[in-house]
């Protein structure tokens, strides 16, 4: 697979359904802006990635074979 592939994006709507239920609006361009530029700092991609391979059992898939 190439490693450019893009395998999650959040868009738009995401951040209106989440400003919707905590804020009970929709945000502004200006604000969406803000968002959109701080948001990848926010999310720590390397737990998200290591909690998936351990929920889908692919760590254990390793540890097993080392231990062949």
């Amino acid at each position: 697979m190439k490693s450019s592939k893009i395998i999650y994006q959040i868009c738009v709507g995401d951040i209106q359904e989440v400003a919707t239920e905590i804020l009970d609006r929709k945000l502004s361009d200006e604000e969406i802006n803000k968002v959109e530029r701080r948001l990848g700092d926010c999310i720590n991609w390397y737990d998200a990635i290591e909690y998936t391979l351990s929920d889908l059992e692919i760590l254990s898939e390793v540890g097993e074979k080392e231990n062949e």
